[in-house]
């Protein structure tokens, strides 16, 4: 992986990586209309702010400084190297029957060769159009290379990691302990992540939507105050989006929409209040009594993330439509 460096100010945190292309990668029908460019190409696109420029404007600074130092120590390998020579061509032309003899002595340079250290981005991934790997912190938007909109390749990592909680919870319960309070603790955290996750991937492309369709308002909408716990309720979301003219959540059908108003509700209930029903719960659910501990099923957690995996992959269509307008 070669290390990135966005060069908008404005962008946070800036910083990705660029690994290879895969082996044997074949690019599904039709995504090259995806494309911003041709992969493989002179051109790097920001995975987070969608900033676009030549790949030598994407050069992390970091790099720089190494070279600068591996071309300083060569060069000073190269002048002791030189150095050294000469002293032994002029102590073999000195005679030593002379009176006096004088010899030259250079100290061989044994600096150690710098080396550049670099640390892998926590998310590796791989665009689902062009086949490029590269690193990010945690989500980014648009595949660097080809800079094709990639936000359902970050939200299925998510459900990788999600699904891979819900087996531990299940092998707890499977275990000769049989320990059902940790089972559901796991599960639990599952369904928090899934929110988490929801929650962030709105605000994220809401955000970037905003900055591109409707600049002059980008401070007013897009500031903390303005999107704080937002996108943890579908209505809220919904007068967001409005001022889009979008709504995400048209892709879900009134059972969906009920079930995902229902984990929403669960979910707080799940991080606040220590999975019991309180009355605001219960208002909207009967399945449980006030003080009750909340239902949780692997399965309802995975039909949460089925469900909000909808609403990011009608997102990531409007990241191409803004490709297209652009």
């Amino acid at each position: 992986m070669v290390n990135q460096h966005c060069p908008n100010e404005d962008c946070a945190p800036r910083v990705f990586q660029l690994g290879d292309v895969v082996e044997g990668f074949t690019p599904p029908e039709n995504t090259d209309t995806y494309y911003r460019r041709e992969p493989h190409t002179n051109g790097v696109t920001c995975p987070y702010c969608g900033c676009d420029d030549d790949d030598q404007e994407f050069i992390h600074p970091d790099d720089v400084k190494a070279i600068e130092k591996e071309l300083f120590w060569a060069a000073k390998k190269d002048i002791s190297d030189i150095l050294g020579g000469m002293a032994s061509d002029f102590n073999r032309k000195t005679s030593r029957n002379d009176l006096f003899s004088i010899n030259m002595d250079v100290q061989p340079d044994r600096s150690p060769r710098p080396v550049a250290y670099r640390r892998d981005l926590l998310r590796g991934l791989t665009c689902n159009c062009c086949g490029r790997a590269y690193g990010v912190y945690a989500i980014g938007l648009f595949c660097p290379d080809c800079g094709s909109p990639n936000l359902a390749v970050h939200f299925a990592r998510e459900l990788e990691l999600i699904i891979r909680q819900i087996d531990m919870a299940e092998q707890v319960k499977r275990d000769d302990t049989n320990d059902e309070e940790l089972a559901y603790r796991l599960l639990g955290n599952a369904h928090e992540d899934v929110l988490t996750a929801f929650e962030t991937y709105q605000k994220t492309t809401y955000r970037y939507l905003v900055h591109k369709r409707i600049p002059e308002q980008a401070e007013a909408l897009c500031n903390k105050k303005a999107t704080a716990n937002r996108f943890q309720n579908i209505e809220k979301s919904r007068k967001l989006y409005a001022g889009l003219e979008i709504d995400p959540f048209e892709v879900l059908d009134e059972d969906d929409l009920k079930f995902l108003r229902l984990n929403i509700e669960k979910r707080h209930v799940i991080g606040h209040n220590l999975s019991m029903a309180d009355e605001s719960y219960i208002k909207n659910n009967q399945s449980e009594l006030e003080g009750e501990t909340v239902h949780l099923m692997g399965e309802d957690i995975h039909r949460f993330l089925g469900v909000s995996a909808m609403i990011v992959r009608r997102l990531e269509v409007e990241l191409r439509i803004q490709d297209v307008c652009q």
